[in-house]
C-alpha cells in the first residue's frame, strides 16, 4: 500500500494547546466546541463525556494500530457521564462506523489529549473526522482485492483525503462534505448517496472515473448526477477541488438544514450546476496543470464479479482469499481488537479494513492460513459466517449516545437478530440490506436499504410513542432508486414488521426480482396491507412507550441550545480560510507567472480579510463593493487594521499593467502580512496572556450610560442570523449592568435563537412576546459583562 502523510503531530499539539485555554478559561465553550469537532472529538447525548473518531481513509489501518485503538478504548472509554443518566459504567468498544472510521465513546475530555498521544505515534488521527469538512473518504469493502475493480482505489482515496486535510477551502464549509471511491460500476461506494461518487473505468483503454455529485440522504434524500462520464486519472483533484469551491461559496450557510451541495444542485436544476461546475473549474485549472496518475493503483481488466460466499471468505484476485467479519452493531471489544490483529499476523498479513456496512476486513490472507486465523477470531467470539448478509444490520447509534437520537435504533438492531436466524441461510435474500436510523438524519442510511427503518414520534392516545417509518427497495449505487418511505409502525412492532415485509418478499418476488421492483409492483397500497397488523392500538399503549433498550416512558426532551454565538464564530473562520484559500490560489498563480490570475486571487483574498473584521461589527454586505467603504468606517479606530487595509490598497493602484509581475508580488506580501493579522485576531487557541475571546475581535466604542428609567429601543427587523445577535450585543456592550434592551426580531430562526443565546452568555431575557406581523419584543437585562 502507497505510504501517504496524514497524522501531524502538530495538530495534537494544537489541541493539547486549546484544551488548556479552555480549562483555563481562556477559551470560550462557544470556540472551543467547533474546535474540538474540528479534531473529531464530538459531544455525545450524555454531559461530561465525548465520543473520539479515527479518520481512516478507505477503512485502512494495520494490526499494530488496531492494537493501539484497542489499548485506547480499553484505558479511556466507558467512562461515567457527569449528568447521572448512567448508574453503571458503560461497555467499553470501538465502534466501526458507516464511514469506514472508528471511534470510542463515554471519553472524558481531560484524557482527549492523552488519546491523541497515542493514537498520533501509531500514525492515526481524528483531524476532520467531525465538523464542516471532508469527511473520511471512503472505499469498496473489498477495494484492491476485488476481482471486478479496474483499479485499486484505495490508493487515490487516501491521496484525495490527504490532499484535502487540513486544505483551507476545506476548513471551514457551510456543512460536511463526502467523498467516495468505487472500483466498478458494482458502485461498493454507494456514489449515489454522496456528494462526490468516482467510479473507476476504462474509455477508449484510457483509466479514468465517471463522475457523480450532489447526492445526499437525510431528511430530504436526494440521488447523485452524472457530472463527468469520463475524468483522466490525473484530473482527479481538480475536479473534486471545483465541486468543492461550488459547496464554500453557494451553499446556504445561513440555514444549517439546507447547508448541502444536494440543495445547491436543486435550485441551479442539473444542467446549470454542470455549467457552475465548468466556470469553477476553468478557475483553478492552472493550479493543477502538473497533477498526474498514480502507478501504484494497479489498473487492471476486470476478471470476475464480486465475490460472495456464505463462509464469509472471498477469494481476492490476487489468488490469496479476504475473510469478511460480521460485527454485531459494528462493535469490537478491546479484546476483540487485539483477536483481529493477532489473527491477521496468524495469516501472515498486515492488510486490515473496516466497512460501510460496519464490518471488518482481513485481506491478502494465504488459503492455508485462513483456518488458522479464524480459530483466532472464534474464540474471541467473532465470526465471519453470512457477512455481508441479511442479518449484518447496520446501526447509527441513536438515543444511546447522540444528541439527535429520537429512537434506540441499537436496540431495534439487538431485536431483530433473533429473528433473522433463518433468514440468513436463505438464498433467495442473499445479499439483502437492513439499515436503521434513530432519527431521520439518516446516519444509518435507512434511504438506501432494501429494508430501511427511520426513528420517529408519533402520538397515540395522546402519549408519545417511538415508532419507526419502514423504507423499502433502495439503493446507493449511482443512478438508482431510493427506498420507498411507508407506513410507521411502532417500535416494539417494528421488528416483526420488518420480518413480514421481507417474508412477503420472498414468497412474492418474481423470477430475480429486486426488492424495488417487488415493492413498485404491488404499490403503496400492497406495503400498508403487510404492515397494518403492526399499527398501534390505543388499548396496549402502556407496552409501546417503552423503546428497545430503554427502560424508562419514552420522550422526545433533548437540550436545545441557542446556536447565534457559534454561528459568528463560524462566519469569521469560514471567512478567514476563504482568505487563505485565495492566497493559496495566488502564490500557485505567482509560482506559474500568470500576473493577471493572481491578482485576481489576491483581491479575493483581501475582500474575505475585511469581510472577517466586519463581522465584529455586525456587518454582512451583500456586495464586494461595499466591503472597504463599510470597514474603512468601524474599523477608523484600529490602527492595525486600517494600515494593513492601506497597505493592500495601495500595492493593488500600484500594479503595473506593462509589467505586473513586482506588483503583484508586492501585493502578496502585503496581503499575507493582513490575513496573518486576521488569523491572529480570531485565532481558536488563545495566547497564554490573553482573556476569553469574544465574537468581536474589536470591541465598539462605548456608548453613553442608559437612565435607570430609559429601556433602550433596538429594531432588527429584517436582519438575518448571527448578525441580529452580533448587533445585540455590540448596543449591550456599551450599557450599564442591570440595563435593559428592548429588541425586535423576527419569527423563525431569530427568536429561536438570539434570546437563547443570549441566556447562555449570561444574560437575563425578561420579556419575550409576540407581536403583529410576525414579529417579536424581547426585554433583555445586561446582567453581566459582554
Amino acid at each position: 500500500m502507497t505510504e501517504f502523510d496524514f497524522a501531524h503531530t502538530s495538530d495534537v499539539d494544537e489541541f493539547d494547546a486549546g484544551y488548556k485555554a479552555f480549562r483555563e478559561g481562556r477559551m470560550s465553550e462557544e470556540r472551543f466546541t467547533p474546535f474540538r469537532l474540528q479534531m473529531g472529538v464530538y459531544g455525545q447525548r450524555q454531559e461530561g463525556v465525548q465520543m473520539v473518531r479515527v479518520k481512516l481513509p478507505g477503512g485502512n489501518l494495520t494490526p499494530a494500530q488496531l492494537d493501539v485503538i484497542g489499548d485506547c478504548v480499553a484505558d479511556y472509554a466507558g467512562r461515567l457521564p457527569t449528568d447521572g443518566t448512567l448508574s453503571e459504567a458503560p461497555e467499553k468498544f470501538a465502534h466501526v462506523t458507516t464511514r469506514q472510521d472508528i471511534q470510542a465513546n463515554f471519553v472524558s475530555l481531560d484524557d482527549v489529549p492523552a488519546f491523541l498521544r497515542r493514537l498520533d505515534a501509531a500514525g492515526l488521527t481524528t483531524r476532520e473526522a467531525c465538523g464542516n469538512t471532508v469527511r473520511n473518504v471512503t472505499t469498496c469493502f473489498l477495494a484492491g482485492r476485488c476481482p471486478s475493480e479496474h483499479a485499486d482505489v484505495t490508493v487515490h482515496a487516501r491521496r484525495f483525503a490527504e490532499y484535502f486535510l487540513r486544505h483551507p477551502l476545506a476548513q471551514q464549509f457551510p456543512r460536511k462534505f463526502k467523498v467516495t471511491f468505487s472500483g466498478c460500476a458494482t458502485d461498493c461506494g454507494l456514489s449515489g448517496m454522496h456528494d462526490i461518487g468516482f467510479i473507476a473505468t476504462h474509455q477508449d483503454g484510457r483509466p479514468g472515473f465517471q463522475v457523480w455529485a450532489a447526492g445526499g440522504l437525510s431528511s430530504q434524500p436526494m440521488g447523485a448526477l452524472l457530472l463527468e462520464e469520463f475524468i483522466e486519472e490525473s484530473e482527479m483533484l481538480v475536479v473534486g477541488e471545483a465541486l468543492m469551491r461550488i459547496h464554500f461559496k453557494f451553499s446556504d450557510r445561513k440555514r444549517r438544514a439546507r447547508a448541502r451541495m444536494k440543495y445547491v444542485a436543486q435550485k441551479l436544476g442539473a444542467e446549470g450546476f454542470v455549467e457552475e461546475y465548468k466556470k469553477q473549474r476553468a478557475v483553478i485549472e492552472k493550479t493543477h496543470a502538473s497533477d498526474a496518475g498514480y502507478a501504484d493503483a494497479g489498473w487492471r481488466t476486470p476478471t470476475a464479479a464480486m465475490p460472495f460466499d456464505a463462509s464469509g471468505v472471498v477469494a481476492q484476485h490476487n489468488g490469496k482469499s479476504a475473510i469478511l467479519l460480521n460485527l454485531f452493531r459494528g462493535d469490537l471489544t478491546p479484546a476483540q481488537c487485539h483477536a483481529v490483529a493477532d489473527a491477521a499476523r496468524a495469516a501472515g498479513t498486515d492488510e486490515l479494513k473496516v466497512t460501510t456496512e460496519q464490518g471488518v476486513v482481513i485481506a491478502d490472507v494465504d488459503a492455508d492460513k485462513v483456518e488458522a486465523a479464524q480459530a483466532i477470531l472464534a474464540a474471541a467470539g467473532l465470526t465471519s459466517a453470512y457477512a455481508r448478509g441479511i442479518a449484518d444490520v447496520v446501526a447509527c447509534p441513536g438515543t444511546e449516545t447522540c444528541r439527535l437520537g429520537i429512537t434506540s435504533s441499537r436496540g431495534l438492531a439487538a431485536a431483530l437478530q433473533p429473528l433473522m436466524a433463518d433468514l440468513k441461510k436463505d438464498s433467495t435474500l442473499a445479499g439483502i440490506t437492513v439499515k436503521a436510523s434513530g432519527c431521520q438524519h439518516s446516519c444509518g442510511r435507512h434511504h438506501i436499504a432494501d429494508l430501511g427503518f427511520h426513528g420517529m414520534a408519533k402520538k397515540v392516545a395522546g402519549q408519545a410513542v417511538p415508532h419507526y417509518q419502514l423504507h423499502v427497495g433502495g439503493s446507493g449505487v449511482a443512478g438508482s432508486p431510493l427506498a420507498f418511505a411507508t407506513d410507521p409502525v411502532p417500535a416494539r412492532h417494528a421488528p416483526e414488521a420488518g420480518i413480514a415485509v421481507l417474508n412477503a418478499y420472498k414468497e412474492g418476488r418474481q423470477a430475480e426480482e429486486s426488492v424495488h421492483d417487488w415493492a413498485s409492483r404491488i404499490g403503496q397500497a400492497g406495503i400498508s396491507a403487510i404492515l397494518a397488523p403492526f399499527a398501534a392500538d390505543a388499548g396496549e399503549i402502556e407496552g409501546l412507550i417503552y423503546d428497545w433498550s430503554e427502560n424508562e416512558a419514552f420522550n422526545t426532551k433533548g437540550n436545545k441550545k441557542g446556536e447565534c454565538a457559534g454561528a459568528v464564530l463560524s462566519m469569521s473562520d469560514a471567512l478567514i480560510s476563504e482568505a487563505e484559500y485565495e492566497l493559496m490560489i495566488a502564490r500557485a498563480h505567482l509560482d506559474a507567472m500568470f500576473w493577471g490570475e493572481a491578482a485576481t486571487a489576491l483581491r479575493r483574498s483581501s475582500i474575505s480579510t475585511a469581510r472577517a473584521f466586519l463581522v465584529a461589527y455586525g456587518e454582512a454586505p451583500e456586495e464586494d463593493g461595499q466591503v472597504f467603504g463599510l470597514l474603512m468606517g468601524h474599523a477608523i479606530g484600529d490602527a492595525e487594521v486600517i494600515a494593513g487595509f492601506n497597505a493592500v490598497q495601495s500595492a493593488l493602484m500600484n500594479i503595473d499593467l506593462g509589467d505586473p509581475g513586482p506588483g503583484v508580488t508586492a501585493l502578496k506580501g502585503v496581503q499575507s502580512d493582513w490575513l496573518a493579522l486576521a488569523e491572529r485576531r480570531f485565532a481558536a487557541v488563545p495566547a497564554a496572556d490573553e482573556a476569553v475571546a469574544e465574537t468581536a475581535a474589536v470591541q465598539p466604542a462605548a456608548e453613553p450610560q442608559q437612565s435607570d428609567e430609559a429601556i433602550v429601543q433596538l429594531d432588527l427587523s429584517g436582519v438575518a442570523c448571527p448578525m441580529n445577535f452580533v448587533k445585540t450585543k455590540i448596543k449591550l456592550s456599551g450599557m450599564p449592568i442591570g440595563a435593559q434592551l428592548e429588541v425586535i426580531l423576527d419569527d423563525g430562526a431569530p427568536i429561536e435563537n438570539v434570546p437563547l443565546s443570549l441566556q447562555e452568555q449570561g444574560q437575563s431575557v425578561l420579556v419575550k412576546e409576540r407581536m403583529a406581523g410576525g414579529q417579536w419584543r424581547i426585554v433583555v437585562e445586561k446582567s453581566s459583562k459582554i
